[in-house]
């Protein structure tokens, strides 16, 4: 499987668009699990599976965005 942060680039660049791409994933995905959780929550049904999915979604975004964030800062 490839790198979402190198992949397709270049002598190892970073290809944005790709990268802009693989980030928008997991941020879709908490997106939506916590727009399920405020449903469940008016619902008055116990939201804590949908929150626990949305905080793995945004660890994921925020892990590749360091990564691309180191690519982009290398000399």
């Amino acid at each position: 499987m490839s790198d979402p942060v190198t992949a397709g680039a270049p002598d190892s660049g970073l290809d944005l668009k790709r990268f802009f791409h693989d980030l928008a994933t997991p941020l879709s995905g908490a997106s939506l699990h916590l727009e399920r959780a405020s449903r469940l929550a008016a619902r008055g049904e116990d939201p804590e599976e949908a929150l626990a999915t949305a905080r793995r979604e945004l660890h994921r975004a925020f892990d590749l965005f360091e990564r691309g964030r180191a690519e982009l800062l290398k000399p």
